[in-house]
C-alpha cells in the first residue's frame, strides 16, 4: 500500500492540479491527497486543512503549493524536477507553526515578500563578485 501524503494547492486550473498530482504520485511513488484552498482566500490555512480534500480548482495570477509530511528530500525532488508538470511555477512552502494560523491571503503575501528579499539578495550577490 502506497503511503498517502498531502499538499495544499491554491491557484491552480482543476487540469494544471492533476497534472502537478500525476506529478508527485509517479516522482514519489505516493498517493496524493490535494487540498484546495481555491474560493477560502479569508479562512485560516489550518481550518482548511482540517476540512479535507475538495475539488474546486480556480486559476489565479499567484499560485501555492503547501507540502505537508513531506520529507525534505521529497521536497527537494519535487522542487528541482517541477518543470516537469509543465505548469506555472507556485510559490512554494510548508506547514509551519507559524503560518497554520494564517489566511491564504496573508501566506500568498508574506511569500511574496520572501521571495523579493531573496531575488535581492542574489543581486546583491553578484554585483559584489
Amino acid at each position: 500500500m502506497k503511503k498517502e501524503k498531502h499538499i495544499l494547492v491554491y491557484g491552480y486550473s482543476t487540469e494544471d492540479t492533476q497534472k502537478i498530482k500525476s506529478f508527485v504520485e509517479n516522482k514519489l511513488n505516493i498517493n496524493l491527497i490535494i487540498i484546495s484552498a481555491s474560493g477560502k482566500e479569508s479562512i485560516k490555512i489550518g481550518d482548511i486543512i482540517e476540512g479535507g480534500e475538495v475539488n474546486t480548482f480556480i486559476q489565479k495570477e499567484d499560485k501555492v503549493l503547501m507540502f505537508l509530511d513531506f520529507l525534505d528530500e521529497e521536497i527537494r525532488l519535487i522542487l528541482f524536477n517541477f518543470s516537469d508538470t509543465n505548469t506555472n511555477k507556485p510559490l512554494f512552502c510548508v506547514l509551519t507553526e507559524h503560518n497554520i494560523s494564517w489566511t491564504i491571503i496573508k501566506l500568498i503575501e508574506d511569500l511574496i515578500e520572501e521571495r523579493k528579499y531573496f531575488e535581492e539578495m542574489k543581486r546583491t550577490e553578484k554585483r559584489n563578485e
